[in-house]
C-alpha cells in the first residue's frame, strides 16, 4: 500500500447517488450485516420513490449551482438486492425521462432472464457483485449474465468478494473473466468496524464476520492481481490489506511532496480535510435517512450518522452548508477512498479550488 497526504481524481468525476431502495435481498451473505440485508422487509411503493427522486434533484442542483464543471448524474440502485423491488422498474423509467440522470445499478446479478431487455434499454451501468456462500445454480446465472451484459456493450464490472475460506474459487472466477474480457474488482472483505473484526452475533443472533483475515499467500495475490509487488509480514483482518477504488476512478496520491498514480493507497485518513459530499450522496429509502456517504456517514459537524431523513427533507436542503468541507472522524475509510482530501489545509484547499467556486 502507498501512503499518501492528499488524493485527487485524475479527471473530473459527477456526484453519485447511492440509492438503497430497501433491505429485501435474496442472498443472505454471513458478511453483511444484519442492518443491510433481510427477506421480510416491505417494498418502497412508487410514490414514495418519486417523492425521494424529487428530493434527490433538488440537492443536486445545490451543489451543482457551485460546481466549476457539473455534470450528469449517477443514481446508482443498491440494496439489499434492488431488482427484487416489483416497482423497480418502474421508477428507472420515470428518472430516465428527466434529463441529465445516468442510471447504474449495484447487483447480485441474478436477475432473470426477462430483465435483460429493460437493462439494455434503461440501465447505463452496472456492477455485479459475485458471492463465494450463494448456491452454485445462481452463481452459475450470476456469470451467465455477466456475458449477456458484456454482449449489449453496456459499462460493466463485476466486483469479486475475495472470501477467504472460497479464495481459489474466486482466483478462478477472476480468471475466467479476464479470459472473457470483463472488467473485474477483486474486493477483500473489510468494511466491518475494527470492533467487529472476527465473528461476532450480528442483532439477528446469527453469527457474521464483516472483516476476513488473509494468509500471507492471499494478501499477496490480491496485491499482485492489482499491480502492487508487496510481501505479508503476517495474516491480516481485510480492514487492513487496503482499498482501492472499486468504480474505477483514476486517481493519484501527493507521496513525498510529489503527486503520482495510485491503486491502492492505505486508508487511514481521520482527521483529513475531505470532499466526499461533493461527489456522493446516500439515500436509505427504508429508515428514510439521508447521508453524505454510505459507509463513513460523516457530517460537518465532525460526527457521523445521517444529515436528516426523508420525512423532513426540506430541512435537509436549508441546511446545506457547501462552504464547509468534511474532517474525516472515522478510523479508516471505505468506498470514499477515492475522493478528493489532503492532511494539509494548503494542499487541500488548491484541489478545493479547482472543483467549487466557493471559498473555504
Amino acid at each position: 500500500m502507498i501512503k499518501t497526504t492528499a488524493i485527487k481524481l485524475k479527471e473530473n468525476q459527477p456526484m453519485l447517488v447511492t440509492w438503497d431502495l430497501g433491505r429485501r435481498c435474496n442472498y443472505d451473505c454471513s458478511y453483511c450485516e444484519a442492518s443491510r440485508h433481510n427477506n421480510t422487509s416491505p417494498h418502497a411503493k412508487l410514490s414514495k420513490l418519486k417523492d425521494t427522486f424529487d428530493f434527490i434533484k433538488e440537492y443536486i442542483n445545490k451543489y451543482n449551482l457551485h460546481k466549476k464543471n457539473p455534470q450528469h448524474v449517477n443514481i446508482d440502485f443498491t440494496g439489499g438486492e434492488p431488482t427484487v423491488n416489483p416497482q423497480f422498474w418502474d421508477i428507472v423509467k420515470y428518472i430516465k425521462r428527466h434529463e441529465g440522470f445516468n442510471i447504474g445499478l449495484t447487483t447480485n446479478g441474478t436477475w432473470p432472464e426477462k430483465d435483460i431487455d429493460n437493462i439494455v434499454k434503461y440501465v447505463d451501468g452496472i456492477t455485479i457483485s459475485w458471492h463465494a456462500e450463494a448456491h452454485q445454480k445462481l452463481k452459475d446465472r450470476v456469470l451467465q449474465n455477466a456475458l449477456k451484459v458484456k454482449e449489449s456493450g453496456i459499462w460493466l464490472q463485476v466486483n469479486v468478494m475475495l472470501h477467504c475460506d472460497y479464495f481459489d474459487e474466486a482466483k478462478e472466477v477472476c480468471s475466467f473473466l479476464k479470459r472473457q474480457n470483463i472488467a473485474y474488482n477483486p474486493v477483500p472483505i473489510g468494511d466491518g468496524t475494527n470492533a467487529r473484526a472476527g465473528w461476532f452475533k450480528d442483532t439477528d443472533g446469527v453469527m457474521r464476520r464483516t472483516s476476513h483475515e488473509y494468509t500471507k499467500e492471499q494478501q499477496e495475490w490480491f496485491w499482485n492481481e492489482v499491480g502492487i509487488t508487496e510481501k505479508a509480514k503476517r495474516p491480516t483482518e481485510g480492514t487492513e490489506v487496503g482499498r482501492k477504488c472499486c468504480g474505477g476512478r483514476c486517481l493519484e496520491g501527493l507521496v513525498d511532496n510529489k503527486w503520482q498514480p495510485v491503486k491502492l493507497v492505505e486508508n487511514k485518513f481521520q482527521g483529513w480535510h475531505c470532499m466526499v459530499d461533493w461527489f456522493f450522496l446516500h439515500i436509505d429509502q427504508e429508515t428514510g435517512n439521508v447521508y453524505h456517504h454510505q459507509t463513513c456517514q460523516a457530517r460537518k459537524d465532525g460526527t457521523v450518522g445521517p444529515i436528516g431523513n426523508l420525512s423532513n427533507y426540506r430541512e435537509i436542503l436549508d441546511n446545506i452548508n457547501v462552504k464547509k468541507s468534511i474532517i474525516c472522524p472515522n478510523a479508516r475509510c471505505g468506498c470514499g477512498t477515492c475522493v478528493p482530501k489532503a492532511k494539509n489545509f494548503e494542499v487541500f484547499e488548491k484541489t478545493w479550488n479547482t472543483i467549487t467556486t466557493v471559498e473555504l
